[in-house]
């Protein structure tokens, strides 16, 4: 039972290896200003790529540094991104609607923490960006 235990009961937390991997692997697409600004480098992800990997980045982003906060608005986004609000939002709601963010208030997000490998693994595949982990660029 204990065996079963551990495999079907999961921590909600990501350990500092995951972070940190995670962190490495996301520099392929953005980085977060001291701020708590997101600045996108990729700029072919799509409006809700960008929106997701914001929401990744500043969950990442609240691991290394507490005084940034892992929620984010859509005005924020909006600004960060360049988007129109209303656009921002749609897709906000489009990333609750698959569980990739969890709604923490009114018009506040903040990633799905397990569901960061999945859509990393897919933006990497999309855009054909090797995993940065453990390998320096030539």
């Amino acid at each position: 039972m204990e065996n079963l235990k551990d495999r079907f009961i999961v921590s909600e937390r990501i350990d500092e290896k995951q972070v940190t991997g995670f962190i490495e692997r996301s520099l392929a697409f953005c980085r977060v200003t001291t701020s708590g600004g997101v600045i996108i480098d990729e700029n072919r992800l799509s409006n809700l790529e960008k929106v997701k990997i914001s929401l990744v980045a500043r969950f990442l982003a609240n691991k290394l540094d507490s005084n940034i906060s892992p929620e984010v608005n859509g005005d924020e986004l909006s600004s960060y991104l360049m988007i129109q609000k209303d656009q921002v939002m749609a897709r906000l709601k489009d990333a609750k609607d698959e569980k990739f963010a969890t709604r923490a208030g009114k018009g506040v997000y903040s990633a799905n923490p397990f569901r960061i490998e999945e859509f990393l693994s897919a933006l990497e595949n999309k855009y054909k960006v090797r995993k940065a982990v453990g390998k320096k660029d030539r």
